[in-house]
């Protein structure tokens, strides 16, 4: 397989050296060239990035489903399904509430390890020692609250930043009636306080999904020679974000996702001998493949048209994105040999 080279003008690289010294958080004492330091996974890192890590590594050591409480959750009616989903930082609850439908369910999710809130948040306040931020302009029958991830030992706040979960309720009826007393944030609250006092006791445990412990960024170990500049977490703890030769930007994704159809889907292709499902966007190639076992986060209880919904059905996928279809093609073949279970 061949590589084809990706030319920058001056113009692009001078504006990417900038991007990278703005982001850098280079302090007093630590390297001021980005990369530069004692070596992580072959490559050498700056304290920024190594304290980066650190963190995402933190995060994922935080099962999302060893946070949300099934039993907590039943309390506000019959679960139907209940398990990790996405991208391995969020575990979520289906259930149907005393006065609602199956059709109409509530939704209860856990996720962890967000680099910052994803939407605007009113002032924050504490919960037994945790910084609470509640999302604004929810709809009716919604409720987000953003919750500050504990420091991680050895890094200091003005070196890397610090890391996010959340928790959020969703009445799939638009708060017809459901939550107690009319507000819409009494549920997340119960649960929030549940996933602080385990957050403070360290009950969460490691997820039994093995990509979930696993640091997307170990695909530079295969990558030696090959051009990665530089690497660091994404804004979630299971992505990697790599600057290849050249200056150009790819990714690689560990998550869960439901079974790839037989038909009508993406693509699939054979690299090396292995299968591999293909696209192609306006921006960049994307290789994607499925290690592990597909798994049913549905409960035994629940009634037969939720096992029909093939969103429960999941499987552990790894993706490689890259502008260039060749470094896209040395990702995903370099993450198969890492990821491959």
């Amino acid at each position: 397989m061949g590589r084809s080279a990706t030319v920058v003008s001056p113009l692009v690289a001078a504006g990417f050296a900038m991007l990278l010294a703005a982001c850098s958080g280079v302090v007093a004492g630590a390297p001021s060239v980005a990369g530069a330091g004692e070596p992580i996974y072959g490559l050498p890192v700056s304290e920024h990035t190594r304290a980066e890590l650190a963190v995402a590594a933190a995060a994922r050591d935080l099962a999302p489903c060893g946070l949300l409480d099934r039993e907590l959750v039943a309390s506000f009616g019959q679960v139907t399904a209940y398990g990790p989903v996405g991208d391995l930082s969020t575990c979520h609850a289906e259930l149907v509430p005393p006065r609602g439908t199956a059709t109409n369910p509530v939704w209860v999710e856990v996720t962890v390890g967000e680099r910052e809130p994803t939407e605007e948040t009113g002032a924050g306040e504490a919960t037994s020692g945790i910084e609470v931020r509640p999302a604004v302009g929810a709809l009716p029958g919604t409720c987000t609250l953003y919750f500050a991830l504990p420091p991680v030992p050895d890094v200091r706040d003005d070196v890397a930043a610090r890391r996010w979960g959340h928790v959020s309720y969703l009445d799939g009826a638009g708060g017809t009636g459901d939550s107690a007393a009319g507000d819409d944030c009494a549920e997340a609250r119960t649960v929030l306080g549940s996933v602080v006092g385990r957050l403070r006791s360290s009950t969460s445990g490691l997820s039994d999904v093995p990509l979930a412990q696993q640091d997307p960024c170990r695909v530079v170990e295969k990558l030696s020679g090959r051009g990665v500049e530089t690497f660091t977490p994404g804004s979630r703890p299971y992505e990697c974000l790599l600057t290849l030769g050249g200056g150009a930007e790819a990714s690689v994704q560990l998550a869960l996702s439901p079974e790839p159809s037989p038909a009508g889907g993406p693509e699939t292709v054979e690299l090396d001998g292995k299968p591999f499902t293909f696209f192609r966007d306006a921006l960049s190639c994307h290789y994607y493949f499925y290690p592990g076992a597909v798994f049913d986060t549905n409960l035994p209880s629940s009634p037969a048209s939720e096992r029909d919904k093939i969103g429960n059905r999941l499987t552990a996928s790894v993706a490689a994105s890259a502008p260039s279809c060749v470094d896209a093609e040395t990702l995903v073949l370099a993450a198969a040999e890492v990821f491959d279970y």
